[in-house]
């Protein structure tokens, strides 16, 4: 009876141990570090004004790569000068006759964190810098302010290149000899709006360029000033050279929106080739100077497009006149690549911008 008894009970505790009782949610757990968002910091930073220096074998770093040597010999600095971290940096390598290099070497201002704070509002210049998208804790040092600087453009100039000057060249390379020219002569650092005319003869075996004649706004970089926030707020300044045109006009439909088709022929061309056909046929017809809302459909056969349909309303430019307080606009830049200006929007042939302060 005793046997039984305890069989019982065995099997009753091995049964309870198989069973399994669970609660299950539909709701969503919520991750509450990926649902707020952080204060940037601000660290106040005590910089050595002298700069201090180290040096690290090719032997001593073993096996590292690039990015984990520099890290090596600025983490060498900074135990140097006991120091948080190097502002600054400056890398150079040492390399034995065979070219290979021997070891790394790197130069900075050493500083240490004094104390952090939340950033305010009142930390505008720091408030500005563009939020990280990372998880992990990041860490930003400003070292300098902002630098701008301003544009000054002269009157055009007209270049043309004797016929010495054009043994030998094409077409492209006139106008790479007629800009670099002209650079030289107005001690300019970029040309704006450049037009040239070039009489090319191509023959069977080489291309001939007979005359060029190229004209250009030169432009030159002016007073290097330290910016304010305010100054940033205002003109938002850019990475290269900005022209806004000093003026604008009203657009003024004139019709209803319209449908117009066109064969492509026997040609075969690009969607961008009959784009640009059937938008100047259209145009033509209504004498107008753009499309509202213009869109393209194509016809295929065979994978090739037999005819493209143009939609839009057509509309014109009225009222040209200057840029008044109030105006809210929808402005196309033109900017200076370093080199050649980039022009051709709509208004480009009105030219009062060029307004000396």
């Amino acid at each position: 009876m005793k046997k039984s008894l305890f069989a019982c009970l065995t099997f009753a505790l091995v049964f309870a141990g198989c069973s399994s009782s669970y609660k299950m949610s539909t709701s969503t757990r919520v991750d509450l570090a990926r649902t707020v968002r952080y204060i940037p910091s601000l660290a106040n930073v005590s910089v050595q004004p002298q700069r201090v220096s180290a040096n690290a074998t090719v032997t001593e770093m073993g096996s590292l790569n690039g990015d984990q040597q520099k890290e090596f010999v600025v983490a060498k600095a900074l135990q140097a000068a006991n120091a948080d971290v190097l502002i600054a940096p400056q890398f150079s390598t040492d390399r034995g006759a065979d070219g290979k290099m021997t070891a790394i070497n790197v130069s900075g201002y050493p500083a240490t964190f004094t104390s952090f704070r939340p950033l305010s509002k009142a930390d505008a210049p720091f408030a500005k810098q563009k939020e990280s998208t990372q998880d992990r804790v990041t860490s930003r040092i400003a070292v300098n302010n902002l630098t701008v600087v301003e544009v000054e453009y002269g009157t055009k100039k007209t270049i043309t290149l004797a016929p010495e000057e054009l043994i030998g060249k094409n077409e492209a390379s006139a106008l790479k000899y007629a800009k670099e020219k002209l650079l030289r002569q107005e001690k300019a650092d970029f040309l704006f709006e450049v037009h040239y005319t070039a009489d090319v003869e191509t023959g069977f075996f080489k291309t001939t360029v007979n005359s060029f004649t190229m004209t250009a706004f030169p432009a030159k970089y002016v007073n290097y000033r330290a910016t304010t926030h305010e100054e940033v707020a205002a003109v938002d300044p850019g990475t290269k050279p900005v022209v806004y045109y000093n003026t604008t006009a009203d657009i003024v439909p004139v019709g209803q929106r319209v449908q117009l088709k066109f064969g492509t022929g026997s040609a075969t061309a690009r969607e961008s080739e009959l784009k640009e056909t059937a938008r100047a046929a259209a145009l033509k017809k209504y004498n107008a100077d753009f499309l509202l809302n213009e869109t393209f459909y194509f016809d295929y056969q065979d994978k090739v497009i037999t005819h493209v349909t143009i939609c839009g309303t057509p509309a014109v430019y009225a009222n040209f006149r200057p840029l008044q307080k109030g105006d809210v606009l929808d402005m196309k830049l033109i900017s200076g690549d370093g080199i050649l200006g980039i022009g051709g929007d709509v208004l480009g042939s009105i030219k009062n911008l060029f307004k000396k302060k």
